[in-house]
This record gives structure tokens, sequence and C-alpha cells, in this order.
């Protein structure tokens, strides 16, 4: 039997869920969403999706009245949807997660959020801990890049749009964190994993995507730190010049 939720009160927590091409794995995620009470918005931004995407989250939202789809037309990048999601709320606090994991519950988005509405910290990051030995090692190699966080929604008003843009948008959403004092804090996602981009994106089409997403990716922390790091940045700035 489904659940049908009412909210009348202005929404605490929103979920934002950027999607591309994701057919074969976002149905995971969209059930652990669905499980999840503490959530009063599911807020789903398909970023121009060519496959079957859009059809599953819309009948996904069919289930659910907290669940709003918003589509964009051509792809503008992962940053963007955030950002076009967060203008659909106002929800002082918010769950960031990617539309590719595996194995996520319910309680791994409960973890996500508490520190957050029990005010231990203004923002989570989680990662990825006896999944898959490749995901683990890459989240925790490179934390400031998870995709999978709480936090508090004002956080976003400080960052940078042009550093977030692509996939600059977490190294941009961390450097903000930190220039702002705002407090992290590490939140371990017990056997969540997500496939490699080379494995649900095509070998060669993989390693091009993987390459263009790494060049965004440095491309955002020039931005976000370029008055702290300005000898450094001046350096990238150059070498990353179109």
């Amino acid at each position: 039997m489904s659940v049908v939720y009412y909210h009348q009160h202005k929404p605490l927590i929103a979920a934002i869920i950027p999607t591309y091409n994701e057919e074969r794995n976002v149905a995971g995620v969209l059930e652990a969403l669905r499980l999840t009470e503490i959530l009063d918005e599911i807020i789903i931004v398909d970023d121009g999706s060519k496959d079957r995407t859009v059809e599953i989250v819309r009948k996904f939202a069919a289930t659910d009245q907290r669940v709003q789809v918003i589509q964009h037309e051509q792809n503008k990048g992962k940053g963007q949807a955030i950002f076009t999601g967060w203008a659909a709320t106002t929800a002082p606090y918010l769950l960031l997660l990617d539309a590719d994991l595996h194995d996520l519950t319910p309680g791994h988005i409960r973890a996500l959020m508490a520190p957050i509405l029990d005010r231990r910290a203004d923002m989570t990051l989680g990662l990825f801990w006896g999944g898959h030995i490749n995901t683990d090692f890459s989240h925790w190699a490179t934390p400031f890049l998870t995709g999978q966080r709480g936090l508090r929604a004002e956080i976003l008003k400080y960052v940078s749009r042009d550093a977030a843009a692509g996939y600059g948008f977490e190294v941009a959403l961390t450097v903000a964190a930190s220039q702002q004092n705002y407090h992290k804090h590490i939140v371990l996602l017990k056997g969540v994993w997500h496939p490699p981009s080379e494995f649900h994106r095509g070998g060669l089409n993989g390693l091009i995507w993987r390459f263009r997403m790494y060049g965004q990716i440095i491309r955002g922390w020039v931005i976000a730190t370029r008055q702290r790091y300005p000898k450094v940045n001046t350096f990238f700035s150059t070498i990353l010049k179109p």
C-alpha cells in the first residue's frame, strides 16, 4: 500500500536530486526517498536526459505528493540543476544526492540530516564505506567532491555560480562553506556505492566524460579560491584558458 503525505506547514527539509540519463540507476534512489518520512519535499531536476529518466521520475511523482519534477530542455550541468531545485523551495535545510546511488537506505538519509537538524553541523559530507573499493577510495581521496550532503540552505547563497558550473558545484560549495566558516561533519554511508563513469556511460565515452568532469572541477576550484590564492590561480587560469 502506498503512503500519502500531506504537508500543511512550511517545508523543513527538501531533497534535491539532479538527474541526467540515469534510467538504469535512479529507481533505487527514488525508493529510498519515498521511504524517508523526514523529507517534506523531493525535487527532481532532470538536466536534459535523452533516455527514459524523465518517464521514470514522473511515474514516481504520481505516487508521492511530496515530489516535484522540473525538466531542463537542454543539459545545463549539475550545478545549474541544483540551483534550479533550490529556487523551487523555501525549505531551510537541503538534502543533496546523486541519482546513481546503489544500496541507499532511509537510514543513510537520516544520518546525513541528523547533524544539521541537531545543529551539530552546518553541512554534512557523506562518504562511501564498504560498498565498492573503487568508489570508496575516490571518496576518501577527495571528500570535498562528494555529492551526498545535508546542509543549511543559506550556504548556497555564498556559492559562486560561475565556479559551480557543470561539475564544479561540489568544490565550489565546499570552498564557500569554508570561507564563511560553516562547520562540516563527515557521515559514513556504509554499503553505498555508485557505478564508475566508465561503466554506465560506456568505456570511451566514460573516459571522455571523466576528463571533462575533472576539468570542470579544477576550473571551479580556480574561480572559487581566486581571491585567497591569487598566485596559484594565475597559474591554473593560464593553463586552463580556452
